[in-house]
């Protein structure tokens, strides 16, 4: 009887500590599968509940839910305020699938001025006002007064355009003539434009005056007087 008890409680034990594994396993396996997904695209509503996405891709506005540990930052890191989150600006949202809901994680805010972004701007960057000589999908260039020649800028994903008053600019309405300031870094030898001042009076910057070569020519003539025979 002693043994029949003995041998159950080491089957006992051994079931419980397969069922144990078994939970751990199925824990982890949990873990594994829930991975984060990033989308790019323009606030097109901002709400407490939830945020959607315009994606530059055309495709539908994509709706994103929030929890409590959702975070909110610049593309510095920094933490951003929920209450300069608005309609408009671009963002990076990292997410993860539930079911049929997308949970967003973390949303990264460009486009906004916060005090530790204007430092890192400053420290990191360096800027130049002209005006637009040429815009296209590759690049920008501008015509300043003190350089001869126009500087052209490339762009990355996470280029900015601004007006003078910090709103977003929809980049169909930057072209040429319009006055800029442009904020960039140097990667060798490109010049990267990080955000784009957009002001909306035009400016003319005066061309280089031509340069004039004088020449001045002198006529000699000599006059032979004969006298009388």
């Amino acid at each position: 009887m002693k043994a029949l008890f003995t041998h159950s409680l080491k089957a006992g034990l051994l079931a419980a500590t397969l069922l144990t594994s078994s939970s751990l396993l199925a824990q982890v396996q949990r873990v594994e599968t829930v991975t984060a997904t990033s989308s790019e695209g323009v606030i097109n509503e901002f709400g407490p509940q939830s945020i959607i996405i315009r994606s530059s891709t055309g495709a539908a506005p994509s709706r994103y839910t929030f929890r409590e540990t959702t975070t909110y930052v610049d593309e510095y890191g920094n933490p951003v305020s929920t209450s300069v989150v608005k309609s408009g600006l671009p963002v990076t949202v990292y997410y993860s699938q539930e079911g049929d809901a997308m949970v967003a994680s973390k949303v990264v805010v460009r486009g906004i001025n916060t005090p530790s972004a204007a430092a890192a701007v400053e420290t990191s960057q360096t800027t130049t006002t002209g005006v637009i000589n040429t815009y296209g999908p590759e690049g920008l260039v501008v015509r300043t007064e003190t350089s001869a020649d126009p500087l052209r800028y490339t762009f990355s994903k996470t280029t900015t355009y601004v007006d003078e008053n910090g709103q977003p600019v929809s980049i169909e309405t930057v072209k040429s003539g319009l006055p800029v300031t442009v904020y960039y870094t140097r990667n060798g030898d490109s010049l990267v434009a990080n955000k784009v001042i957009v002001r909306r009076s035009a400016a003319v910057v005066p061309a280089p005056e031509p340069t004039v070569e004088k020449r001045t020519t002198t006529t000699t003539r000599s006059t032979i007087i004969k006298g009388d025979d």
